[in-house]
Formats: structure tokens, sequence, C-alpha cells
């Protein structure tokens, strides 16, 4: 028995049927699920990340939504070369928010500062060709990772160059400009008063702003005049 086939057994170890009903409705993901929670899929991860990881990418099926995460969760521990090299692999795999957003802010290696400016150059040349969960993933990153001094203008320009290309995506990019919001609120204001978001990115925007516990009642009750109609 190869270490994908035992990963399989564990997973199902840890399925739950009744999660798996809520969750289909929740990740929107092509791929049948097992209904294995979060955590217990980053416990196997790490399981097979200790054991055997390249086996596991050589024998992974992308049968299901936890196999496909596992994948993103094991490349997610690698070195930055090793990273880059099995990336476009998992993405392309990638098949729901899920699978994006807990894989991004899984990934070690971006958190090496020369690795982070080397990525930055990868990821704004993949913003205009790029679409889908693909384009999420470094709408996503962006976030994670480069929501600071020398980086925050230019993710606030490719924000609002990237609205339109998709609900994820919006949905995305408004979450991305809600966190900025909280260290660089100026800025952040500048671009909602700019015109240059859509009306949903726009909208969205404000809502996530105004659901944050760190932003005071003043600015919720500025960014909300703010709206679009």
């Amino acid at each position: 028995m190869n270490v994908y086939e035992k990963t399989l057994i564990d997973l199902y170890d840890y399925a739950d049927e009744k999660f798996k009903t809520f969750n289909e409705k929740i990740v929107n993901c092509d791929k049948p699920l097992i209904g294995v929670r979060t955590p217990d899929i980053k416990m196997i991860a790490k399981r097979v990340i200790s054991s055997d990881p390249y086996g596991y990418l050589s024998e992974c099926k992308f049968q299901y939504y936890e196999d496909t995460l596992i994948f993103g969760l094991v490349i997610a521990s690698f070195k930055y070369e090793e990273f880059l090299l099995y990336l476009n692999d998992y993405l392309s795999k990638a098949c729901g928010w899920s699978h994006v957003d807990c894989f991004a802010s899984a990934v070690k290696c971006l958190k090496n500062r020369d690795n982070k400016s080397k990525f930055f150059n990868i990821l704004q040349g993949k913003l205009t060709v790029v679409n889908g969960y693909e384009l999420r993933f470094y709408i996503v990153a962006m976030m994670v990772f480069y929501l600071e001094d020398g980086y925050i203008d230019d993710v606030l320009k490719s924000a609002c160059a990237l609205c339109g290309n998709g609900y994820y995506n919006d949905m995305a990019i408004a979450w991305l400009l809600s966190v900025a919001f909280i260290k660089y609120k100026d800025k952040v204001v500048d671009v909602l008063l700019s015109g240059g978001l859509c009306d949903f990115v726009q909208n969205k925007t404000i809502s996530k702003i105004c659901d944050s516990f760190r932003v005071s009642l003043e600015d919720k009750n500025t960014v909300k005049t703010f709206r679009k109609r």
C-alpha cells in the first residue's frame, strides 16, 4: 500500500457525513468530498510531510476535495525552489476557494524576505494572464504576504485593476482591501474615493470593513458614506 492509499484511509477514518453535507454547500468544489474537517486534514498532511511527501505528490490522483488540499499543504511546507516547481500543478487542480485560502496561508517559504521579493515579481506577471482560482491564489497571496511598506502601493493598484474577474476573485479583492484598511486606512480610503473599483467590490469592501472588530465606529460610519448605489 503506497502513501497515497494510506492517506485516503486516514481521511475516511476522520469522515463525518453531517459535516460533508454542510461543507459541500460551502466550498463549492466540483470534486466529491469525503467530509473531513480542516484541522484533521492539516494533521494528516503533517503525517505525509514527515513520512513520504514526494511519494504522495507522485501518487496523488486528485480524486477528492481533501486529497487535493493535502497536495497543496505538502508543497506549502517546501523550500522556495521546490514550492515553485509544484505550484502550477496544484493551482491547476484547485476547484474551490478553500483550496486557495487554506493553501496560501500555509506557505512557509514566502515568509523569507528574499523569497518574498522574488515571488512578488512572479505574482505581478501572473495577475494579467491567469483567471479562476489561480487568480484568487495570487490575490490572497498579496493579502497574506504583501500588505506592508514597499509593496502596498503596487498591491492596491493591482486590486483596482483586477475587479470584474469573477465572484470569488472579487470577494478576495474586497477581503484584501478590508484587511489593508487596518494598517493603511488613508491609502484604502483613497482607493474607495477614486472610482476605480466596480460597484460590487466597492460595496463588499465597505461591508467587510464594517464587520471588522479592529475598525472604530467613526471609521465605519465614514466608509459607509462611500457606498455606490
